[in-house]
C-alpha cells in the first residue's frame, strides 16, 4: 500500500522522519506496514497516516488543509485496539472506546498545553495548533506529531492484564511476556510482518498458533488473523507458546536462567537454529550436553556473538536487557511504574525452568 510514492513528497521531512517513511516504502505490501511496529493506512482517497509504535512518530498528510486536519482528529481519537473495532474499516476511526470512554492514545499523546485529549474539541483545538505550527507543504500538506516520552511504557501497560492472566496459567515470567511483547512489535497490536506473523506477539498461524491449540488446547486448529489480532488471544497464544518451548522442545537445559535465555532465542529463530549454533549437524542432544557445561554468562555470551542468525543474537540482548526493565516496572508501585491493578508480582527462580512465578502482595 504506497502511501508516499515520490522521493520529492519526503523532502522538507526531518531526517529522522524522511527515513522512517522511506524504510516503509521500501518494505510495504498491498496490504499495508510488513514492519511490526508501523500502522498506517489511508482514510480516504487523498488522506495518509503512519503511525510507529517504536519511535513515536505520527506522519498525518492530505491534499487539502481541511482532509489534514480531519487525519489529526483521528488520530487523537481514534480506538484502533482490535478488540474494540475493526481498525481497517475506515469510518471506524474517531471512536472512542465505549468501555473507557477513552481514546487509544489517550496519555501518549499531549497537547500543547500538555493535556491528554479525550474530546472532539481538545482533538480540534490541538489539531489546529498543530496546522498552524507545524504545517508542512511538499506535494501534500502534512504534519510530523511525537508521542510522548514515555509512550511505550503507557503502551505497554493496556495489556498487563491480559500478561498476568495468561502467565499465571502458563507458569512463565510476564516480565519475559512484556519484554518479548515490546521487541516484537512495539505494543503495536495490528503489527505483521513479512513473514505473516501477527499482532502483539508476532504469532504465525500455522507454527506458533497451530502448536498451542495442538498441544494445549488438544485440537489441531489453525487461528485465523482477526483471532490473532485480538490482543488478549494473541498474547494467550504467545505465553503458551513460550511454555511449549520451555517445556518441551528445550527440556534438558538444567539451569533455569540458561533455559529462559534458550526460550528467547528459540522464539526468535526456532530451536532447531540453536540446536545447529551449538553442533554443526543439529543434534539436540549433543547442543544441550554443551549447553549444560556453560555459566549461565558463557551461554548468554554465546547466543549475542555466535549464534547463526544475527537477528537472534540482537534479539537476545534486546528481551533480555528489556527483562530487567519490566522485573522493576512490575514490581513497584511508584515511580513511573506500570500501572498494574492488582497486587504486585515477584518473580523468582523456580527450578528447573526459571520461568515459573507466584503471585503474592509485597511490603
Amino acid at each position: 500500500m504506497t502511501l508516499w510514492a515520490e522521493a520529492d513528497e519526503l523532502e522538507g521531512y526531518p531526517p529522522e522522519v524522511a527515513a522512517l517513511l522511506q524504510e516503509y516504502q521500501n518494505t510495504s505490501d498491498a496490504n499495508g506496514s510488513t514492519i511490526p511496529s508501523i500502522f498506517a493506512y489511508r482514510s480516504d482517497s487523498s488522506g495518509r497516516t503512519l503511525i510507529d509504535f517504536e519511535s513515536g512518530l505520527i506522519v498525518a498528510s492530505s491534499e487539502t488543509i481541511s482532509g489534514l486536519k480531519q487525519r489529526i482528529v483521528e488520530v487523537l481519537l481514534t480506538q484502533i485496539d482490535p478488540s474494540v473495532i475493526d481498525a481497517h474499516t475506515a469510518y471506524d476511526f474517531g471512536l472512542i472506546n465505549q468501555k473507557t470512554k477513552k481514546p487509544f492514545f489517550f496519555n501518549q499523546i499531549k497537547d500543547h498545553d500538555g493535556e491528554s485529549i479525550a474530546s472532539v474539541w481538545r482533538a480540534e483545538r490541538f489539531a489546529n495548533f498543530l496546522i498552524y505550527n507545524e504545517l508542512r507543504h511538499a506535494g501534500d500538506f502534512s504534519i510530523v506529531l511525537s508521542m510522548v516520552a514515555t509512550h511505550k511504557q503507557l503502551a505497554g501497560a493496556k495489556y498487563v492484564r491480559y500478561v498476568l492472566e495468561s502467565t499465571r496459567s502458563h507458569q512463565i515470567n510476564p516480565s519475559l511476556v512484556m519484554a518479548i511483547m515490546e521487541t516484537e512489535s512495539a505494543f503495536n497490536p495490528m503489527a505483521r510482518s513479512r513473514s505473516n506473523a501477527l499482532g502483539l506477539m508476532q504469532i504465525k498461524a500455522d507454527t506458533a498458533g497451530r502448536d498451542y491449540f495442538t498441544r494445549i488446547k488438544g485440537y489441531a486448529h489453525t487461528p485465523s488473523s482477526a483471532y490473532l489480532y485480538q490482543p488478549a488471544q494473541n498474547i494467550e497464544i504467545g505465553s503458551g507458546y513460550l511454555s511449549i518451548l520451555a517445556r518441551r522442545y528445550l527440556v534438558g537445559i538444567n539451569d533455569p536462567k540458561k533455559l529462559e535465555d534458550a526460550v528467547i532465542a528459540s522464539y526468535n529463530g526456532g530451536a532447531g537454529n540453536l540446536w545447529r549454533s551449538l553442533n554443526s549437524s543439529g543434534n539436540r542432544k549433543q547442543a544441550i550436553a554443551r549447553i549444560n557445561k556453560m555459566t549461565t554468562r558463557e551461554f548468554y555470551w554465546f547466543l549475542t556473538n555466535r549464534h547463526i542468525r544475527s537477528e537472534t543474537r540482537d534479539y537476545v540482548r534486546k528481551v533480555r536487557t528489556r527483562i530487567s526493565k519490566y522485573e522493576a516496572l512490575l514490581t513497584n508501585n511508584g515511580n513511573g511504574a506500570l500501572p498494574v491493578a492488582i497486587n504486585p508480582i515477584e518473580i523468582i527462580a523456580h527450578p528447573p525452568t526459571g520461568l515459573f512465578f507466584q503471585s503474592r502482595s509485597i511490603a
